[in-house]
């Protein structure tokens, strides 16, 4: 194992995200290091360098949804060892050769019949949706409070604005894992088929309806709304939801100005907050927990992916292309021991 490595770093606030080399970390007391076969982009990485989110020094290194093999543990872990292939939530450093995941957080070992790939859409996306539907107020809509693949919602009704993004996509497996009879995906027609692969039961296409009229297409209001993209689709959001229904976003920024109250709405909004930290990281365990479950059933699968070229430094591109909004139905994804050309 080298001493130094390549990684994508900050060196400033609001600073871009540039090519540099740094040590490869040694895992401390219950953590574990990973050779990072594959790193997954998310929006909220370019999200969280833009507003400074969650960030106490610099440079830093950002990243999250990382797949790769163990190469070291610390102290005190258990159920891991050299050689397991894993996958991940770092709490940052994913854009790096080596990245570190904490052994009692979000770590998985990977099924047999998955690729670095594939399980690499899936912390970040996957615990959004997941926390966002089954976790109670403040940072749920209690659908599943026990994070039980039994609790079941027969009858009910949902809809998915952005429902080809990474989160829509588990949003749309996890509602018709709970038994939802209404699944309405608002996206590009071009996912349609897929999407209905996934659970969808209606589809409606973005460029064909504008959100003004999304309400109107809709055969009824749903009880569910969950908001992935597209900041000024939240006020639409409310005006699709039932009175007494929930919305939840994923969106921290998106403005929202209808009264939640007129029509007895809960409205979540996934927010990085650091007093909201404990809260998350409970609900983050539970989510975990019944992923492993899932994917051992083989009832969920990961996203649609693209992988970068050009190794660590493909991943600057792929952010850009997140930031400006270029990227649809896929995941990104980069092999940070690819060469750099």
């Amino acid at each position: 194992m080298p001493a130094q490595q390549q990684a994508i770093i900050v060196q400033s606030p609001k600073a871009p995200f540039v090519l540099g080399t740094c040590d490869v970390p040694s895992p401390a007391d219950g953590e574990v290091l990973i050779k990072t076969m594959v790193v997954g982009l998310n929006p909220a990485n370019w999200i969280q360098r833009e507003y400074n989110i969650l960030i106490d020094k610099y440079p830093v290194v950002l990243g999250n949804d990382v797949a790769g093999i163990v190469e070291a543990v610390g102290k005190g872990v258990e159920g891991f060892k050299k050689g397991d292939r894993v996958f991940g939530r770092a709490a940052k450093g994913g854009f790096q050769q080596y990245t570190i995941l904490a052994a009692k957080g979000f770590i998985i070992p990977i099924p047999e019949n998955a690729s670095f790939e594939e399980v690499a859409t899936i912390p970040m996306a996957f615990t959004s949706a997941c926390i966002g539907l089954f976790a109670e107020s403040p940072i749920g809509i209690a659908l599943n409070p026990t994070f039980s693949l039994d609790t079941k919602h027969q009858g009910e009704s949902a809809l998915v604005i952005g429902g080809s993004t990474s989160v829509g996509q588990f949003v749309v497996q996890l509602l018709k894992t709970l038994g939802f009879s209404r699944i309405v995906v608002y996206s590009s027609k071009a996912h349609f088929e897929y999407l209905q692969e996934l659970g969808a039961t209606e589809c409606i296409d973005r460029r064909a309806v504008p959100l003004e009229s999304l309400p109107g297409a809709l055969t009824a209001p749903v009880k569910v709304v969950y908001h992935t993209i597209d900041l000024l689709a939240l006020n639409t959001a409310y005006d699709c939801v039932a009175e007494g229904g929930s919305i939840v976003t994923c969106q921290p920024t998106a403005p929202f100005d209808r009264d939640v109250q007129v029509k007895n709405v809960r409205f979540i909004r996934l927010a990085p907050d650091p007093s909201m930290m404990e809260i998350f990281l409970k609900n983050e365990a539970n989510a975990v927990k019944c992923l492993a479950e899932m994917l051992e059933r083989d009832i969920i699968k990961g996203n649609r992916y693209e992988v970068l070229e050009n190794g660590v430094e493909g991943i600057i591109g792929g952010l850009g292309r997140l930031q400006k909004g270029e990227v649809s139905g896929v995941k990104l994804v980069a092999h940070p021991h690819d060469p750099v050309s």
